[in-house]
Formats: structure tokens, C-alpha cells, sequence
């Protein structure tokens, strides 16, 4: 009894773990657009926070699609996918957009030399 509710349980985690990835990688693309030009003048704590704050819109856009394309996941999962996504979204946000400034700056130097 108790290892059939364990694999249950073992299951939905992964299934929800998959969503939170899926979402989160299907939303940093656009969030790095949304964002690019206003996190460059910002500290990397004032960042983290502008990019949290715009990325709402995109991961719950995302969270729905997620949840329409796939029809056996719990539709009260939504809410946990989004906060789980938007902490994971955040870090992978500000690693491209410091690639993308690094890469802007290493061309601007090569031009200039």
C-alpha cells in the first residue's frame, strides 16, 4: 500500500517538476526581450526583482498553454507551476542577459580595437 501512494506521489512530482521546466524554458525568451534594455542600468538585486515582476505575464500565458496541451494534469497544480516556474525563470533570465551583455561588450571591443 504505502510503496503504490509513494510511486503515485513520485509520479505527479515529476510531472510537475516537467511543467515548471517547461514553462520556464518556453518563457526566458521572451522575458529576455521584455526586459533587455531597462536590467542594464540596474544592480543585479534591483534585476532579479524588475525581471520577477515582468515575467508574471509571460509564465502565466505559458502555464496556460502548458496545462491546455497536456489534459490528464490537475488544473489545481496552475498556481503552484507559475510561483515554481517564476523562481526558476528568474535565474535562467539574468544568466542570458549577462551572456548578452558580455557577448554586446567583447563585439563592441573588437570593433573599437
Amino acid at each position: 500500500m504505502f510503496e503504490r501512494s509513494f510511486g503515485v506521489a513520485a509520479r505527479r512530482r515529476r510531472t510537475l517538476d516537467a511543467l515548471v521546466r517547461h514553462v520556464a524554458e518556453a518563457s526566458v525568451e521572451a522575458i529576455c526581450r521584455l526586459v533587455q534594455d531597462r536590467v542594464e542600468t540596474m544592480g543585479p538585486c534591483e534585476a532579479r526583482g524588475y525581471v520577477r515582476a515582468r515575467a508574471a505575464r509571460e509564465i502565466r500565458q505559458q502555464t496556460r498553454l502548458a496545462f491546455s496541451q497536456q489534459p490528464g494534469v490537475d488544473a489545481g497544480w496552475e498556481l503552484l507551476v507559475v510561483v515554481r516556474s517564476t523562481e526558476r525563470v528568474v535565474p535562467l533570465a539574468m544568466r542570458q542577459l549577462t551572456a548578452m551583455r558580455t557577448n554586446q561588450a567583447s563585439a563592441a571591443d573588437r570593433r573599437a580595437a
